[in-house]
């Protein structure tokens, strides 16, 4: 029993991982970036990995500025909008813009490499969508978050867990109460939603960490914005391939899939990356073919359109109703509505565990349909609070006058910071 709300929103590709066979690299320069790629990612003295940033030069973690690289029978990186612009609380709008702008910075700026292959051939490992919103204010902000881990007693508490292994219904809440995780722990999807003021203020753009009086500007600017992340991976997008128009239905069922499916793709003249997994191997789809044919949108929807639901009263007589007319037998819809009766008395994570695990998916597939969403299920309550409506929460543009003074400073100081990178680390050692 739901409406949705519209969604006037423009998504931001944020970070992503790239791989390629390392045959489509010149022989000399696959040399060449596997003698450099131990220099740019190293261990310090706890045993983290850190990372070359192109606007310091110093061992920094890798939410600054800085990429993976990766060279073996394939050649992976991994990145964001931050190595070329400072920053991501903007960027690209579309996958394939996103793409050429990594892969040509990080090969033609950093590596200074000759020739490279184009972004519309490399193949897709991770892909971030990112979206954000104006709740009005930071207590507005917090309030929604409290709604959606299903709190009700005025208080945070440090933690909301109920999960299992690649269970995307999970919903965890960070420590400090910033960071709402959906999905955490899956290999498939993950969502996150945080706050973007506070992100500024643990990690700000390193270019401008000086001037203090930017930087706050900055962050009050952002103070009610909420920052919405859809982190998707390979192996999510090959499982759901045919459910989400990437191939043709016919392969739902195939034994065969990935030899099949790889077939198609040569027939239809893309090129195929071979998996490395024997017993469910992946299927990889390259920047071009995804960028015809996924809809960044529905994926974003898929993992966070139900908190935007208006959501209105529903009595136990109307939700029994709704599954009758849904499940396909009449057991099916007494079975779904027993637990969420269960959950009612005993809580999620006890009746989560009362039930196997694929009566459980059935459940909860049922009880969606039916209207019971995410949250709702989380709660258990039979009559469910107002989720945010559009006419107070809004689609957010940063101001562009703040963003391009971040991007200004970082440009200055790039050309000599990508001058000692091989200065000091790559020719020092070699």
């Amino acid at each position: 029993m739901r409406t949705n709300t519209a969604r006037s929103v423009v998504s931001v590709i944020d970070t992503l991982r790239l791989t390629i066979p390392a045959e489509s690299f010149a022989p000399a320069d696959v040399f060449w970036m596997q003698r450099q790629m131990h220099k740019l990612t190293k261990s310090d003295a706890s045993g983290d990995l850190t990372d070359w940033s192109l606007m310091t030069g110093l061992d920094l973690p890798s939410y600054v500025d800085s990429f993976t690289l990766k060279v073996g029978s394939r050649v992976t990186i991994e990145a964001s909008p931050k190595i070329y612009q400072g920053h991501n609380v903007d960027g690209p709008k579309t996958l394939r813009e996103a793409a050429d702008r990594i892969v040509n910075f990080i090969f033609g700026i950093v590596l200074r490499l000759e020739s490279w292959p184009p972004a519309s051939l490399w193949f897709v490992a991770r892909l971030d969508i990112t979206y954000s919103y104006d709740f009005g204010s930071r207590p507005l902000l917090e309030c929604w978050f409290d709604s959606v881990v299903g709190l009700n007693r005025g208080q945070r508490r440090s933690s909301v867990v109920c999960s299992v292994e690649d269970d995307p219904i999970s919903v965890r809440a960070a420590p400090s109460g910033r960071t709402l995780y959906l999905g955490l722990g899956s290999r498939l999807k993950v969502g996150k939603i945080y706050s973007k003021a506070g992100d500024l203020v643990a990690h700000p753009p390193l270019c401008i960490r000086g001037n203090i009086e930017f930087l706050d500007a900055l962050v009050e600017e952002f103070q009610p914005i909420g920052r919405f992340e859809c982190q998707i991976r390979a192996p999510w997008l090959s499982i759901q391939s045919t459910r989400i128009g990437l191939l043709p239905s016919v392969y739902v069922h195939d034994e065969h899939f990935a030899v099949n499916a790889a077939l198609f793709m040569q027939r239809s003249g893309f090129p195929v990356f071979p998996s490395s997994r024997s017993k469910h191997p992946i299927f990889y789809f390259t920047v071009g073919y995804l960028s015809t044919f996924l809809d960044i949108d529905s994926v974003w929807d898929s993992e966070f359109q139900h908190l935007f639901a208006r959501e209105v009263a529903m009595a136990d007589d109307t939700l029994i109703k709704e599954l009758l007319l849904l499940a396909k037998t009449p057991g099916q819809a007494r079975a779904a509505f027993q637990f969420y009766n269960s959950v009612r008395q005993s809580g999620f994570s006890a009746a989560r565990h009362s039930v196997g695990k694929t009566q459980f998916y059935a459940h909860r597939k049922l009880l969606a349909s039916a209207g019971v969403s995410a949250a709702m299920l989380q709660d258990g309550a039979p009559l469910v609070r107002l989720a945010p409506s559009a006419v107070n929460v809004r689609a957010f543009t940063p101001r562009r006058d703040r963003l391009e003074v971040v991007e200004q400073v970082h440009s200055h100081f790039l050309p000599s910071n990508v001058e000692r990178l091989h200065a000091e680390v790559f020719r020092r050692s070699a």
